[in-house]
């Protein structure tokens, strides 16, 4: 089997597979039969070297091969020329110079400037890191659904903290630039390569956050009261501390060493967290001996023991892994066989199609209602769960963003280059029943698998979720799954978009069964508004497009609720 390449640093898996056998398995599973074409191998694939070759050479030999053999140049509209005109000159001057921070530089944005998370630029040396990423400004970024730049994460105590400074905070100029101009500071990422547009502009803004110690960024940002300021902020070494807060974004387990692990939440839901697909197995039979397939099967059986009709999949920085493991262990959830995927042979075949898999039901099924969390950061196969979990009746992608947008095939050695580091791409496919690439990002950067309810993504979310600390997509997702009648409490809704102009909307995780109502007062007190809710309204939307521009407070009356808040009308 392929594997998928696990993509940061933390979990890594790459073998090379020795021989090719191209055959046919029918394996009779737990009273089902789970066909499938395996591939195993490639002698064509040679394993390349450049890293005793001079740094203008390597970079001419990691040109051709690349241009060569990656799989998307067409799909991706790549210009290999224009990359190498664009690229090579600035090669030339870092040997010149002999300045390895230079060359690393204009090797990565060689690379990144790629839309695919399955290429890697690995092995960099701490002194390149520092010089691109080794300080923070003290606080990170977030692009967010009205196309503002917001403030999420911030250290207290730090210059910008001090400065007064805050979560949900706008930032408005970065060094005399709008911010929606800044420069594709995601070619320089330091941890990872996003392949959509929403990753890419994840990445962007994570990185404009950071820069060498002692670098001084000029920003013009905006809080509450909507009033300019300016200020001159140095970078700190932080221990690369802000940068990882800001690339794990939502997650908050990621220092944990479990791959699969589940819970039961409040009101009977289910809670299944899965990070990696680590299976080195090549047979159906080695990934159902699998630990973490285990885990999975136990998590299914004990919802289903526990008649858990509602569960909550967490996918959220799931780093990919081994395809076989992918496409078996969705049977938990099939209650019919589904295609999964082509696999196609490399350019040397013309990207044939070599290997095929299937998802076929396994025992247990689990078949209740489920929502499924994801990241830019849920790439490979990770994104292949989440593609099959999107064909099922039963089950919705809730998310603030879609998945990397990374699905090709990377089993292959790195490339060797100057200074110690490695370059890893894809050199196959994945196909869809249709024979047309899937989840790989194309020319306009769309891929991946995106949300079927797309979770907001504003100022009143992220001050949610970076200060009063609630975890808003598995909230959101929580909201979703349950009724009224089996809610007991209502939670802190979601507001948006704040400020508004036209309308507001609230969206509540429930509301209680009768005599619940609505009241908007303004900032002199007076009721502008009252309305009565229906018995089972989870969303109110509000007209405010007659209001007078300035601050609102909303209240949610009867049966001692006690939610209330504010807004502002532009």
């Amino acid at each position: 089997m392929f594997l998928k390449a696990i993509n940061i640093k933390i979990i890594k898996m790459k073998r090379r597979i020795p021989f090719i056998l191209i055959m046919f398995i029918s394996v009779i599973l737990l009273g089902q039969t789970v066909s499938m074409k395996g591939i195993i191998n490639n002698s064509s694939i040679k394993a390349y070297d450049f890293s005793d070759e001079s740094w203008v050479d390597a970079f001419d030999s990691l040109h051709a091969t690349m241009s060569l053999r990656y799989p998307f140049t067409e799909w991706k509209a790549i210009d290999w020329e224009a990359k190498l005109l664009y690229t090579r000159p600035m090669i030339v001057n870092a040997e010149n110079a002999s300045d390895s921070v230079a060359f690393l530089k204009a090797l990565s944005e060689y690379l990144y400037s790629i839309p695919d998370g399955h290429i890697t630029l690995q092995g960099l040396p701490d002194y390149y890191t520092a010089n691109i990423a080794g300080g923070t400004f003290g606080f990170n970024m977030c692009l967010v659904d009205d196309g503002s730049v917001l403030i999420t994460a911030i250290a207290e105590g730090g210059q910008a903290w001090e400065a007064g400074m805050r979560t949900g905070d706008k930032i408005l100029k970065w060094n005399g630039v709008n911010i929606d101009l800044v420069a594709e500071l995601e070619n320089y990422n330091t941890i990872t390569n996003y392949a959509t547009l929403d990753g890419r502009m994840f990445s962007r803004y994570l990185m404009l956050g950071r820069d060498s110690v002692g670098a001084v960024a000029s920003v013009t940002y905006s809080g509450e009261d909507n009033i300019e300021h300016a200020i001159d902020i140095t970078a700190v070494d932080d221990g690369m501390q802000m940068l990882y807060t800001g690339f794990y974004n939502t997650v908050t387990d990621f220092n944990s060493d479990t791959v699969v692990s589940y819970k039961m939440l409040e009101n009977n839901i289910g809670f299944l967290r899965i990070k990696a697909e680590m299976a080195t197995g090549e047979t159906i039979e080695e990934i159902l001996s699998y630990p973490d397939y285990i885990k999975m099967n136990e998590a299914v059986t004990y919802f289903n023991d526990n008649n858990v009709e509602k569960l909550i999949v967490d996918l959220r920085n799931n780093n990919g892994g081994n395809d076989l493991q992918g496409a078996v262990s969705m049977g938990l959830f099939f209650q019919n066989s589904s295609f999964y995927e082509y696999i196609t042979s490399t350019v040397d075949d013309n990207y044939s199609i070599i290997h095929t898999l299937w998802t076929d039901p396994l025992i247990p099924v689990y078949n209740g209602e489920i929502a499924v969390i994801v990241d830019p950061n849920c790439i490979s196969t990770g994104e292949g769960l989440v593609m099959m979990f999107d064909r099922l009746e039963n089950a919705n992608i809730v998310s603030q963003w879609g998945t990397n947008g990374s699905f090709g095939m990377v089993d292959w050695e790195p490339v060797g280059m100057p200074l110690g580091v490695s370059v890893g791409y894809p050199q196959a496919r994945s196909l869809n029943q249709d024979q047309g690439i899937q989840i790989d990002s194309d020319s306009t950067l769309k891929g991946g698998v995106e949300p079927d309810i797309k979770v907001p993504l504003n100022r009143e979310t992220i001050i949610q979720q970076w200060s009063d600390g609630i975890d808003v997509q598995l909230e959101y997702a929580k909201s979703l799954l349950l009724s009224v009648e089996n809610q007991e409490y209502i939670s802190e809704p979601v507001v948006y978009p704040v400020p508004c102009s036209d309308q507001l909307t609230l969206c509540f995780n429930c509301l209680p069964a009768v005599g619940m109502s609505l009241i908007i007062y303004n900032v002199n007190g007076q009721k502008v508004m009252q309305r009565n809710l229906e018995a089972d309204q989870n969303v109110i939307h509000v007209d405010v497009s007659t209001f007078d521009s300035g601050t609102y407070f909303w209240k949610l009356a009867g049966n001692d609720s006690g939610l209330a808040g504010k807004f502002v009308v532009n």
